[in-house]
Formats: C-alpha cells, structure tokens, sequence
C-alpha cells in the first residue's frame, strides 16, 4: 500500500457521478436565445469556470443577455440538475472513511463554484470528510495551470510528493504529474478523447469503482 499524507480530490466525476450534470448544460440553457455552441467555443471554454463560460458567450454573442443575467439562469438550471441527476461515486464513501481512519489530510479542488459543491456534498453526508475546499474562485486560474493543486498542499503543510490528486480531466492529470503530485485518474466517459493522456499521467486508475484501489492507496 503506498503511503501517503494528502488527497486532494476534485469532484465532478471524480467524488461524485456528476458529470452528467454539466453535459451539454451551456448548450440547454442557450438554445432558448437560438445559439448553437460551436466546437471552437468548446474548446476556448474548457476548464472555465461558470461566470469565465457567461462572460465569453456575453462578449461572443450581441444577441445574448448580459453575463451576470446568464450566470444566474444557468445557476437555477445547475441547482436543478445536482439535485436530480448527482449521485456519490461507486464505493467512494468506504474510501474516504478508510482514509480518515488512516490519518490522512483530505481536501478538494474543484473548478466548480463553491455554493454549488458545498451543496451537493453535504446533502450526500460527504463534506465533513474534507479539511477545505478549494475553488477557481480561490486561484482565479484555471486546473491548466498547478496554482488549486500547490495552494492545497501548502494549506495542508505538505509537499507535493506526499499527496495525491484524484482527478478525471486528462489535462488536470498532467498538470497535477508535472507538478510532482501522485495521481490517481478516474476513467470519466466525458473524456474518452482524453483517455490515453489520463493513463499516461496516471500512477493508479480507477476504472469504475474506488473499491478498486483496495491494496494500493
């Protein structure tokens, strides 16, 4: 079993089967305005967070209400769909309390917006086993850059070598690796693109279930 300090965790589609929350959700709300997302907007907006994606789509589009308007419409439609769809991931609960037994430090880093994560893991009985919670709205800066990563650590008191990141974007894998952190990918289908970069940036993975890493963390 490897040894160590700190796990920090994001959270949709890693601590929570959520991805489905956000799939396709721009593209739902906007659709009322008769805006169709174009791959390259996609692209400029992964890994934004949610007021960075209104912001965009506000200058992008003159047809479209101002950002903060699309913030709160797409925040009443996000509440709504952790609430129907969200659920723990499979066998994340019994990992979580092996580690608090164990002593290790746990924290979480999400791009997701506080109001909303804070949400939606204490109606699971999920929050009380995290030190903190960081956000984007912590770091400014999106998960392409080790900023939420480094600032955990260092909160916690440890170095990067004595923690683990437990992520499910490729990209976020690779820069959590760069950054001297051990990785453990969760296998999303949202990122089946990404798939190879997330094994390749991966010292454990999950395939479907935590109860997997049995033995090994």
């Amino acid at each position: 079993m490897h040894e160590f300090k700190g796990a920090i965790f994001d959270m949709d589609g890693t601590l929570l089967d959520s991805m489905p929350v956000w799939k396709r959700l721009t593209q739902g709300y906007l659709a009322q305005f008769g805006l169709q997302i174009s791959d390259q907007d996609y692209a400029a907006t992964e890994g934004f967070s949610q007021p960075q994606v209104a912001q965009y789509f506000a200058d992008r589009y003159s047809n479209l209400p101002d950002a903060q308007s699309l913030v709160e419409g797409l925040d009443k439609l996000i509440t709504a769909r952790y609430e129907s769809l969200a659920k723990p991931k499979d066998g994340v609960l019994d990992f979580l309390e092996g580690l608090r037994r164990r002593g290790v430090k746990m924290a979480i880093a999400t791009l997701t917006a506080r109001r909303h994560a804070e949400k939606a893991l204490r109606e699971r009985d999920m929050l009380g086993y995290f030190d903190f919670m960081m956000t984007i709205e912590d770091v400014g800066i999106s998960k392409r850059e080790p900023d939420i990563y480094l600032q955990a650590a260092a909160r916690m008191g440890l170095e990067p070598a004595s923690c683990v990141v437990f992520e499910d974007a490729p990209y976020a894998c690779t820069t959590a690796k760069r950054a001297g952190f051990g990785v453990c990918g969760m296998v999303e289908p949202a990122y089946a693109a990404g798939e190879a970069e997330l094994r390749a940036a991966s010292d454990w993975i999950v395939e479907r279930s935590f109860d997997e890493l049995a033995g090994k963390l």
